[in-house]
């Protein structure tokens, strides 16, 4: 990711006006999606690459819960967190054991707590980028490796065959 781009955030809340609220105090560092449902979120999926995920647990149809555990197996790099108004404990232990949540918010927040959250996400699909990148290096280069080790092996066996015995 190049400095100059913008991480994209997606909010899925079947409440327009806390998806807005979002957008409002997050736009400025970030891109923002905001989808008033999970249907609507799984479509902006698709048409965009999204790096953060931030839902609410209490939605029509799907949870919050349920939502990051599909988004988990289609896109297992974006980083999830879940934020509910209610205190739904089961939800919550859930989210965390399933792992499906990086972060747990509580509605309302304090607007530097939300810019703290979410910069703290970016910066966790930077690392787990860098690090997946740095895997498909290191992949590439054994392999290289592993090739010319076969080539020198062969060379030997070639050689070892003209020498007297």
């Amino acid at each position: 990711m190049t400095p100059s781009s913008k991480h994209c955030l997606l909010v899925v809340d079947d409440e327009a006006d806390v998806c807005d609220s979002v957008n409002d105090l997050l736009r400025r560092e970030f891109r923002v999606l905001k989808a008033t449902s999970a249907q609507e979120g799984f479509r902006l999926m698709q048409e965009e690459e999204v790096h953060i995920i931030m839902t609410d647990q209490r939605m029509p149809r799907i949870t919050g819960v349920e939502l990051l555990a599909t988004v988990k197996a289609r896109n297992p790099n974006a980083i999830r967190m879940l934020f509910t108004g209610y205190a739904d404990l089961e939800s919550i232990i859930a989210a965390i054991n399933e792992g499906h949540v990086y972060q747990f918010l509580k509605k309302p927040w304090q607007p530097e707590d939300l810019l703290s959250a979410v910069r703290m996400a970016a910066k966790e699909y930077d690392r787990l980028i860098a690090t997946a990148e740095e895997g498909d290096r290191l992949r590439s280069e054994l392999a290289s490796l592993q090739h010319r080790l076969s080539v020198l092996e062969e060379e030997v066996r070639l050689l070892s065959g003209l020498l007297p015995k």
